[in-house]
């Protein structure tokens, strides 16, 4: 069969659907609830405007302030709001796009494998491999993960208009084109940044020569216009808020590299990851094997830059937007094959670019195309069943749970979400189960004490409190658990209640439901005259917390 390019195209589009089309039966999951269902900025087109000059978290239904990264990308959102106006809360409209994204980063990287190696089948193989890549699933068919998609399908489509240009007709115009679409892509996810080199370098199309000034003139404006935006934005060029991240990031690099290598090319049953729990756990003997093992693969790649150069060169695609997710894996942000799906590109070029070598060594068509069909196959299923865990909150972190009882994350996220949909009584067992697995992270023990309160277990209540005042003394954490305390008591003593709340200004000034409970005690509880004499009492010793009590009370 004559394998032309409409019936290539139909064949990835069929495929793509035919694995994870399943999508539409999901509902919202992880960061979808925060943003989709219970937000309302981007249900409101009036916040366009805002959407472009604040910092993204400002999508959500609550803002948590300090970040320990800051972002900004105003295009997915902007792409929320237009589809938020078509299915609202419901969840098609939002499928449908992250579908629409994944098929043009699919044809994206089909038509450029085209352009290099003028192999259709060689260019559908790998272009079939990205479609159906199981890690990739968490890019697009989770909702928000959408702007890996989004920066991925607006950088190849400005690879395809540069190597337009080379052709010859038109050049300034497909460049311009190229620019505006770079600019796009790095206002979806700066990821597409660190991919710039390799834009630069990537190869030319049979038949024309590589331009260096007409792809660094796109490049450089673009970058410029996007630090320029970002630094206008979120006030700085900050990437993180603690240093000690660094030194941890540098650490994970080498296992973070192989084990994506790892998983790329032979995955295994994908689950929702918490790359900061699990890679706590790697002794540095194989981070050093790791670092081994990404070494020899770059010097493969290096040394086979003559013979198959599309292949060598997807090494650096592959490796470069990797880098700045080893700072993430030291922070508490599940996910890791969202990460791996712009790297994912070039692991599909790479196959693609090899296919003319394997025919050489396995002459007969059948063999070849039996283990290449074996191959998408494997990916698909994979690709099925982990579209099917993103069904519910429910069924994704208890695959998670499944995949590694281990780790606290999957049982902490359980918990929470069993808690926002009033399970109370079912979130205490997985939320304790986190805060014994990880006993350093506030939001397990805190959503445990919460937990207790709504099924009214005081005496857990008291427990959880007592913990997280000790674990967490002299921290900002520790105003929550004296609020759980003022929760646990029976008999309400003013001098004890008063000091819970005046020690949660101290800890944590300003903080609003403090401030909110003293004033509501001083003012509308019943023994308002006794609370106003035992904070008196308190400002007596320690006149220093006067302008703290004031503050709030004014705030109030």
């Amino acid at each position: 069969m004559k394998l032309t390019s409409p019936i290539a195209v139909a064949a990835l589009v069929l495929a793509t659907l035919g694995a994870t089309g399943q999508r539409y039966a999901n509902e919202f999951v992880f960061d979808d609830v925060h943003v989709i269902e219970d937000g309302s900025v981007i249900h409101d087109p009036d916040n366009l405007f805002a959407i472009w000059t604040r910092h993204t978290m400002f999508a959500a239904a609550s803002d948590p302030g300090a970040q320990p990264i800051d972002t900004y990308r105003p295009v997915p959102i902007t792409l929320f709001v237009i589809d938020a106006q078509i299915s609202g809360r419901a969840p098609w409209a939002y499928h449908t796009t992250n579908l629409l994204l994944h098929l043009a980063c699919v044809l994206g990287v089909f038509f450029l494998a085209l352009r290099w190696l003028e192999d259709r089948w060689a260019a559908l193989y790998g272009a079939l491999v990205f479609a159906l890549h199981p890690w990739a699933v968490e890019a697009h068919v989770w909702i928000n993960g959408r702007s890996d998609p989004a920066c991925l399908a607006l950088g190849l489509g400005a690879m395809l208009a540069l190597l337009s240009a080379e052709r010859g007709r038109r050049p300034w115009a497909w460049r311009g084109f190229a620019t505006a679409l770079l600019g796009l892509g790095l206002l979806s996810k700066e990821t597409l940044l660190l991919v710039f080199p390799a834009i630069l370098l990537m190869p030319a199309a049979p038949g024309t020569t590589r331009s260096w000034r007409g792809r660094l003139v796109p490049l450089a404006i673009s970058a410029v216009g996007y630090l320029g935006a970002r630094v206008a934005v979120l006030d700085g060029m900050r990437t993180h808020r603690d240093g000690a991240m660094l030194g941890d990031a540098a650490r994970n690099l080498p296992w973070l590299l192989a084990d994506a290598l790892r998983e790329t090319v032979a995955p295994s049953r994908p689950y929702l990851r918490s790359l900061r729990d699990e890679y706590a756990q790697v002794a540095t003997w194989q981070i050093g094997l790791a670092a081994l093992a990404v070494g020899l693969v770059v010097v493969i790649a290096w040394r086979a830059r003559d013979k198959a150069p599309v292949a060598a060169w997807s090494a650096l695609w592959f490796f470069a937007p990797l880098l700045p997710i080893a700072v993430i894996s030291t922070v508490l942000w599940p996910g890791f094959g969202r990460y791996l799906y712009v790297p994912l590109a070039g692991f599909a070029w790479a196959l693609a670019a090899l296919v003319p070598h394997v025919r050489e060594r396995v002459p007969r068509r059948a063999i070849r195309m039996g283990l290449a069909g074996l191959h998408v196959a494997g990916l698909a299923a994979l690709a099925g069943l982990y579209t099917t865990d993103f069904a519910s909150s429910e069924r994704l972190y208890a695959e998670a749970i499944r995949a590694r009882p281990d780790i606290a994350m999957g049982h902490g996220w359980l918990g929470m979400a069993r808690l926002h949909d009033h399970d109370a009584r079912h979130a205490v067992g997985p939320l304790l189960r986190a805060a014994e697995l990880d006993p350093e992270t506030h939001r397990y023990l805190a959503a445990a004490g919460r937990a207790l309160v709504e099924v009214g277990d005081r005496e857990g209540v008291e427990r959880v409190a007592r913990r997280g005042i000790e674990r967490f003394h002299d921290r900002p954490e520790e105003a929550a658990y004296q609020l759980l305390a003022l929760n646990a008591m029976t008999a309400r003593d003013p001098a004890v209640a008063v000091g819970h709340l005046v020690r949660c200004l101290e800890v944590w000034p300003g903080r609003p439901d403090c401030a909110e409970a003293l004033a509501s005690m001083l003012r509308d509880a019943p023994d308002r005259a006794a609370n106003r004499a035992a904070l008196d009492a308190i400002l007596r010793q320690r006149p220093e917390l006067a302008p703290l009590v004031h503050s709030a009370r004014s705030r109030t």
